[in-house]
Parts: structure tokens; C-alpha cells; sequence
């Protein structure tokens, strides 16, 4: 996503009287009370430190970078399949540096190997191992997760709720996937307690207009969700 493109999205939500704050933040607050935004951003490119932090800071905003932490410091590579090209991945130290200043960061996993794929014990490394690198290394281990490409069965909520996180994001990526979802603050409800709880988001893609973008934030008010935006580096 360009600089200039990213800016005016946020231009637009403060003109419109909306907080972005991290996921942390916005689950504390009643979203159909408060005009907040979840700003959450996947993979920890290079690019978010160079382009939206200081985008987010002079906005006064914050928000939560779900990290590889396998592959911190190195370059993206997970998504060449689907025709990405590889991205330089920020370091352990601006990491550091960002969650001191008040950003959340939290979970994408140990190698962003998308977990349905995986067997019981290579699920459960990838969950236990990012949640333990990550207190090793800036001194709290995650309560959240977002699931490589949104992809996760029962056995994977269920291998995530064991290891510590209390939450997972999703993706929402068709109309069906916002009608169909339950209206609770955009925590899935479920009759199994044991399972994780699932928290949506509305993807925002590099490439949107800004009647899109406008679209989007429309779109997961009406339908109840707490609102919520995966906007990508």
C-alpha cells in the first residue's frame, strides 16, 4: 500500500471522529458506543515502520502488527504462491521499540505455515513457539493470534485456547461472511466453550479506492461487527 494512499485513509477516519487503536484496546470498549477502529497489520513488513507508523503517530493512532516471529529480521516469502513478492521483515529491536511506544504485538504464528496443513505436533510448535519467543523477546507473551490466511479448523482453536491465547482473527473475504456472522461484538459465539473465540476482520487491500475503503467501514458497522480493519503494510 502506498504512503500517500495510506494517509488519506486514516485522514478520513479521524475526519469522521474514529479512534484506530490497537485490538487489545478496542475489545475493552463497547464499539457501538465509541467510534474506534482496530487497525491490525499482518507479517511485520519493513514497510510499516518506514510508511504507517509514522502515519499512525501523527494521528495520535495505534494499533496491533501479528508477527512471524520465526522469521523476524528476514524477508516474507509465505506468499509467492499466490503472487506476492518476498518483503523485507522489521527487526526484533523496532519491534521493541514499536510495542514501548503502544503497539500491540501479537501472534502470526512461528512460520506462517497455514495450520489446517499441518500435523497435531507441528500445529501445536507453531502456536506454543510463538507465544513463547515473543515473552522471551519483548517481555509479554501474546493473548492473541491471527491465523495464517485465516485458515483454521476446531483443532486449531482448540490447540490455540490450550496454548494461552485468549482470541484469533479471521478474515472476512465474501458478503456471506459478515451476514452470517453472530452479532457479539465481533466475538464469534459459540455452544462449546472450549473453543477459541474468533474475532472477524475486514481486509483492506492496496490496491482499493477510497469509496471502497469507505465501503468496508460502512459494511462492518451495519452488520454489527466491532469494527475492525486488517489493513495490510
Amino acid at each position: 500500500m502506498g504512503a500517500d494512499k495510506f494517509a488519506r485513509q486514516m485522514q478520513y477516519l479521524v475526519d469522521r471522529g474514529y479512534r484506530g487503536v490497537s485490538l487489545a484496546t478496542a475489545m475493552k470498549h463497547d464499539a457501538s458506543r465509541s467510534r474506534i477502529v482496530a487497525l491490525t497489520f499482518d507479517d511485520g513488513t519493513r514497510d510499516f515502520w518506514d510508511h504507517a507508523r509514522p502515519c499512525l503517530q501523527e494521528f495520535g493512532f495505534r494499533g496491533t502488527l501479528f508477527v512471524v516471529t520465526g522469521r523476524v529480521g528476514t524477508v516474507s516469502s509465505w506468499d509467492q504462491d499466490v503472487g506476492e513478492s518476498p518483503r523485507p521483515l522489521m527487526n526484533w529491536d523496532r519491534l521493541v521499540r514499536l510495542q514501548r511506544n503502544g503497539f500491540e504485538i501479537a501472534s502470526h504464528t512461528h512460520t506462517h505455515r497455514v495450520l489446517p496443513s499441518l500435523s497435531d505436533h507441528e500445529a501445536a510448535h507453531e502456536l506454543v513457539e510463538s507465544r513463547r519467543v515473543l515473552a522471551a523477546r519483548i517481555g509479554t507473551a501474546p493473548d492473541l493470534l491471527a491465523y495464517p490466511r485465516g485458515a483454521r479448523t476446531e483443532r486449531d482453536r482448540e490447540l490455540a485456547r490450550e496454548a494461552g491465547y485468549r482470541a484469533a482473527c479471521t478474515v472476512i473475504l465474501r458478503w456471506r461472511d459478515v451476514t452470517g456472522w453472530p452479532r457479539a461484538n465481533g466475538v464469534q459465539r459459540t455452544q462449546d466453550r472450549a473453543l477459541l473465540p474468533e474475532l472477524p476482520r475486514m481486509p483492506v487491500k492496496g490496491n482499493e479506492s477510497m469509496g471502497r475503503f469507505r465501503a468496508r467501514l460502512a459494511l462492518a458497522r451495519r452488520a454489527g461487527l466491532r469494527p475492525g480493519l486488517g489493513l495490510p503494510d
